[in-house]
């Protein structure tokens, strides 16, 4: 749900600035994701890592529609394996 909101946000960016925000904020998403999942590891949670490397993954392909954002262009975020 957070990605699908996320998506529409960035579809109806205007300016770099406002991309730039969620920029900020989807390296936090990711730092923190990866905090969590070196937890997970030390932690020898298996279950809780599998499921925060997806979540890594989905933050990662946010990152790369970001980095490519131009205004009018469409907004494709797909999960790659």
């Amino acid at each position: 749900m957070e990605v699908l909101e996320l998506r529409e946000r960035i579809e109806e960016a205007s300016t770099e600035e406002e991309v730039e925000r969620m920029r900020a904020e989807n390296d936090a998403r990711i730092a923190e994701c990866v905090r969590a999942l070196e937890e997970a590891f030390r932690e020898d949670d298996l279950r809780a890592a599998k499921r925060l490397a997806v979540r890594l993954r989905y933050w990662v392909n946010v990152e790369d529609v970001l980095r490519e954002w131009e205004k009018g262009k469409p907004v494709v975020l797909e999960h790659k394996e």
